[in-house]
C-alpha cells in the first residue's frame, strides 16, 4: 500500500472530524480550548485538535496537502533504498525510526503549532481552536527545505519551485497574521512552519545549507 501512515491519518482524521461535525460533544471535547488546558489540565486537547475542523472544507484543504506533501515525505522517511537514490551518501535513518520520525514530524508540528494560542488565550475561555494547519504546515516545510528545487502547486493551483513556496508561504503568513480580521491562526501555520525547518535540521543541518544555496543560485547572489 502506498504512504500507508499518511493514509492511516487522513483516514482517522476524516473519521474523528465527521464525527465531530455531527455530534457536538466530541467536537467541544477535542477543540483546542487553552483555558480548559491551563485551568482543568486538559493537556490532551493539545493533541486532539489536530483531528478535528471546523468544517468540510476545512477538513478536505487540510487533508489534500497532507496527502500531497505526506506521501512523498512518508516515502523519504521509510523507505531506504528510495531515500538512498534521492540523497546518495547521506546516513538513512532507518525503517522503524523512519516511521517514528515520520509522525512525531507530524503530531508535533501540530503541538508546536498550538503554543501561540497557548500562550495568548490562557485565561480566555471562549477562544478555541481546531485543526490540523500546524501540523501540515509542518510536513509541507519540510518536503520544500529537503527538495528546493521541486515543483509544487502554491494553494493547488499557482505553479513554482518549493523554495520559493516556502518563502511566499512564510512571508504571506506573516503578513496575514499581523494584519488579522480573520478567524484563521496564521501564527500557528507560522509556527508549525518553522518547527518543520527545525526538526529538517535537527536531522541533517545539510538539508538548510543546501536549501540556502539553492535560494541564492536561483536568485543570481
Amino acid at each position: 500500500m502506498e504512504a500507508p501512515i499518511t493514509l492511516i491519518i487522513v483516514a482517522v482524521t476524516v473519521l474523528v472530524s465527521w464525527q465531530a461535525f455531527n455530534r457536538s460533544g466530541i467536537f467541544e471535547k477535542l477543540m483546542l480550548n487553552p483555558y480548559s488546558v491551563k485551568h482543568r489540565k486538559e493537556y490532551y486537547r493539545i493533541v486532539s485538535h489536530i483531528f478535528v475542523h471546523a468544517d468540510y472544507v476545512h477538513l478536505a484543504f487540510n487533508m489534500y496537502t497532507f496527502y500531497s506533501f505526506g506521501r512523498a515525505m512518508e516515502r523519504l522517511f521509510t523507505d531506504e533504498y528510495y531515500f538512498g537514490l534521492v540523497f546518495s551518501g547521506k546516513h538513512y535513518w532507518g525503517d522503524v525510526n523512519g516511521k517514528i520520525l515520520f509522525v512525531a514530524l507530524y503530531v508535533l508540528g501540530g503541538v508546536v503549532a498550538a503554543l501561540p494560542s497557548l500562550r495568548k488565550h490562557s485565561d480566555n475561555y471562549g477562544y478555541n481552536a481546531v485543526g490540523a494547519s500546524g501540523a501540515v504546515s509542518a510536513i509541507m516545510m519540510a518536503f520544500m527545505i529537503m527538495f528546493p528545487e521541486g515543483q509544487i502547486g502554491f494553494f493547488m493551483i499557482i505553479p513554482m519551485p518549493a523554495w520559493a513556496g516556502a518563502l511566499v508561504f512564510l512571508a504571506l503568513e506573516h503578513y496575514l497574521s499581523r494584519r488579522g480580521g480573520t478567524h484563521i491562526a496564521h501564527d500557528a501555520h507560522i509556527w508549525g512552519a518553522l518547527f518543520g525547518i527545525l526538526f529538517i535540521c535537527l536531522l541533517d543541518i545539510d538539508f538548510l545549507v543546501n536549501f540556502i544555496h539553492h535560494v541564492k543560485t536561483s536568485i543570481g547572489l
